[in-house]
């Protein structure tokens, strides 16, 4: 009976029973295990991490923008090619030197002054340059008044100079199309992008409406970059003309005065 007593006494004092663990040793271990794992978690949060390779975002290349623009940004791309090499068939062809060549303007200057109009049209015979085509259809009105004589120069001018004309103008054609053609790959990317969000799964709806996006903006800044600086070289070209036919008209003056004059001797 005492040891009965004696052993109920101890375990409300908390002490161990034989094979068992008391309330406060068990507490203190969970106690413990917490202490542990938060030093733990605060160390890895301290400690600076390296991205796994999977987590490196690729950057996004020429070559990728290329095909994911689709056949409008590679027909953009052509009108590119075409603008460059018009570029340099007008650098070298609509130049004052071109078409108003200095050497066959003196010689039939000086031709015209001496009265020798058989030499001066010999010199323009089988020629294309502006001034031959202005002084040749002088010639074939040489015995009419003046009015008539200067009306002929005149209008040949303007023909020969609608032909000039006609090749800068393919310049502006590209610079207007190129941007519409971007905005209409924009168009066509954003509806495909509207149309993933109404179709496909959640899985791959979002891929396939940032590639359309993408899609879309490239072919609108590649027909802006066509665009720009074909532009640019249009307005440039312009000038040239706008001067080389200023410089034209001028001559043409000249011209008829010295088919007048030689007319008369």
């Amino acid at each position: 009976m005492k040891a009965y007593t004696r052993r109920c006494t101890l375990v409300e004092q908390g002490d161990a029973l034989p094979g068992k663990i008391s309330e406060g040793y068990l507490w203190g271990i969970i106690g413990t295990l917490l202490l542990i794992g938060n030093f733990a978690g605060w160390a890895q949060e301290s400690t600076p991490t390296t991205p796994a390779p999977s987590q490196v975002t690729e950057q996004l290349t020429l070559w990728m923008m290329m095909q994911q623009g689709g056949t409008i940004l590679w027909v953009i791309l052509a009108l590119g090619f075409v603008a460059l090499v018009l570029t340099f068939y007008l650098f070298f062809t609509i130049t004052p030197k071109r078409e108003i060549p200095p050497v066959l303007l003196r010689r039939l200057q000086n031709t015209l002054r001496a009265g020798d109009i058989e030499s001066a049209q010999r010199l323009v015979e089988d020629r294309d340059e502006l001034l031959a085509n202005v002084v040749r259809a002088g010639f074939r009105v040489l015995g009419h008044e003046r009015y008539v004589i200067q009306e002929a120069m005149q209008n040949e001018a303007e023909r020969s100079a609608g032909l000039l004309w006609q090749r800068v103008n393919y310049l502006n054609n590209i610079a207007t199309l190129a941007p519409l053609l971007g905005l209409l790959g924009t168009v066509w990317g954003m509806m495909l992008a509207f149309g993933n969000i109404a179709f496909e799964t959640a899985q791959v709806r979002t891929i396939t409406m940032a590639y359309n996006v993408s899609k879309a903006m490239i072919t609108t800044a590649a027909g802006l970059v066509v665009a720009i600086p074909v532009m640019a070289l249009y307005f440039y070209f312009r000038a040239r003309l706008l001067k080389l036919l200023a410089e034209m008209e001028a001559h043409v003056t000249e011209f008829v005065e010295l088919l007048l004059r030689s007319k008369q001797s």
